[in-house]
């Protein structure tokens, strides 16, 4: 499935590391190997070891002990996980991503955050979404995100009043409202530039926001669902591929990211992260003679939706759930830190509280001093996280390898795309009636 965010551009290791970061003081916390009390955190992304040694460390020096943050690359993390979390190996700390996040919620093996520390009423500024995500099924808030992730389409300012005709946000706001404005935008960009510019680099940047806007989750009641609007984004997609309005690269390929740094891609579907992680680091060519940092802008496009974010929960096996409660309380609800953490990374916190003291007088000069956390603001409200399931991250690849992509070049008919999509669920889990 995707390749989580920040993974490619911070490069996590192919063999998992270890940062220790070490305070002393007055809690406790029970004894590692090597007899030091140590507080043990898993992660898939290197932005929560950077939270935990910038920021908490620094404004907890007296906690007496150490916490290890250990960094998993995204596709080994479930695989390393499962085997333990259930045992007395299980870390303290685990992060989840939106696409496998209610597998462990749901699990019974993460510890109840509401009971803990002042967290529910901490929570209460938090945004309902991101709390919905992480509440079982049985009423219990099990894992808690710093950040909301809702998504916009980022384009390049000059290529817009080139192919366009305007680069003002409004004005292209208003060609690429609905998707059928956003095909013929497409085409217009392709006819006005003698066919060597493009829409989108991937039809990744249109099935991430129809995944993320529909009505209806991949399962329902044990069925297996397909949302109306994935019939539509089966038709854009053969469209943009058949009609070469997209370079019809790999989503977060290295062409993919090439794309941000080059003259012949128009845009990108990026969740609030995207800028952050993706954009900013890959929109300065490798020799560092080309930049496009300051062109960029950034809409709602054609929908309102969302894509990923990083929850902190307990596992149920922790022997130290005071002090992980701790850690997740600081990081998750906190509005200094995350007041902090929006002004140094431009990242959008989980804090409707602190983004309401900030979207007003926001401004990003990577995007032409833009203020694009108002518009956030606005979408991050539109959210719904009810369709998110427990069987994301493998329904959402079987459909992408089985059915969207062979369909969008022709190497299969819509009837049989569905068809071998369905076979490939029915193997995979032969629970979900199909």
């Amino acid at each position: 499935m995707m390749k989580l965010k920040k993974v490619v551009t911070v490069g996590l290791l192919a063999a998992a590391t270890l940062a220790v970061f070490t305070a002393c003081g007055k809690k406790d916390a029970s004894k590692s190997d090597s007899g030091e009390k140590t507080l043990t955190v898993w992660t898939f992304t290197d932005e929560l070891k950077e939270i935990v040694n910038d920021y908490y460390l620094p404004t907890h020096k007296d906690l007496g002990y150490k916490i290890k943050v250990v960094s998993i690359p995204s596709d080994q993390y479930e695989t390393k996980l499962d085997p333990v979390i259930n045992t007395d190996k299980a870390p303290d700390v685990i992060a989840l991503e939106s696409a496998f996040v209610k597998k462990y919620v749901d699990s019974g093996q993460m510890a109840d955050l509401g009971s803990m520390d002042g967290i529910k009423e901490a929570s209460n500024d938090t945004y309902s979404y991101v709390k919905e995500v992480g509440t079982s099924e049985d009423g219990k808030l099990r894992a808690l995100a710093w950040q909301a992730a809702p998504g916009g389409f980022f384009y390049r300012a000059s290529l817009a009043e080139k192919w366009l005709g305007t680069g003002d946000v409004a004005g292209v706001q208003s060609q690429v409202s609905n998707y059928a404005d956003f095909l013929k935008a497409a085409e217009t960009v392709k006819d006005k530039s003698g066919g060597t510019g493009y829409m989108l680099s991937s039809i990744q940047d249109l099935y991430k926001p129809f995944f993320g806007v529909r009505k209806h989750g991949w399962v329902e009641n044990d069925k297996l669902v397909l949302d109306s609007s994935l019939d539509q984004l089966m038709d854009i997609s053969k469209d943009f591929v058949s009609q070469k309005l997209t370079q019809d690269t790999e989503g977060q390929s290295e062409a993919w990211f090439a794309g941000m740094n080059e003259n012949k891609v128009f845009g990108y579907s990026l969740p609030t992260w995207g800028l952050s992680y993706w954009l900013k680091p890959n929109a300065t060519s490798a020799d560092k003679k080309v930049t496009t940092e300051g062109d960029w802008r950034m809409i709602q496009g054609p929908t309102s939706w969302f894509w990923g974010g990083t929850w902190a929960g307990i596992t149920e096996k922790s022997t130290k759930k005071e002090e992980a409660a701790d850690l997740i309380k600081y990081i998750t609800t906190d509005p200094t830190f995350l007041k902090k953490w929006t002004e140094d990374k431009g990242d959008f916190v989980s804090s409707q509280k602190v983004v309401n003291e900030i979207k007003d007088t926001y401004e990003e000069k990577f995007l032409g001093g833009q203020n694009h956390y108002a518009a956030f603001a606005t979408m991050a409200e539109n959210i719904n996280a009810k369709i998110l399931t427990k069987y994301d991250q493998t329904i959402e690849t079987l459909y992408i390898d089985n059915c969207l992509i062979p369909y969008s070049k022709g190497e299969k008919d819509k009837k049989k795309a569905i068809q071998d999509f369905k076979d490939a669920v029915a193997n995979a889990y032969p629970d979900i009636k199909i």
